[in-house]
């Protein structure tokens, strides 16, 4: 009879890990990030950071746009469109410029 066949596939990492998570990633509570002071970023540096989902962990590319000593508030977005900020510990995160204590 028939036979299965596929063309122009959207099977990449990023459309499964989008099937696999719910859209609201799990944030640092407020006692998690640290009760010192929030820098907020001028212009927020591209960064790498791996972000909590109930299901599972995935590391998403997006924007530092603040950070505490302890963590950072990642803003990313979804193949979908839809816009996330979350808080991430600060060893979550890679690609962050050196001076950003300051």
């Amino acid at each position: 009879m028939g036979q299965n066949r596929r063309y122009g596939s959207d099977l990449t990492d990023a459309a499964v890990t989008e099937a696999v998570t719910r859209p609201m990633p799990i944030s640092l509570s407020e006692a998690e990030r640290g009760a010192g002071a929030v820098r907020e970023a001028e212009e927020p540096p591209e960064v790498e950071a791996w972000v909590r989902f109930p299901e599972t962990p995935v590391r998403v590319r997006g924007r530092a746009v603040a950070w505490t000593d302890r963590a950072f508030w990642v803003e990313f977005e979804m193949r979908s469109g839809a816009t996330h900020r979350v808080w991430v510990w600060a060893s979550a995160v890679t690609g962050v410029p050196t001076g950003r204590s300051q």
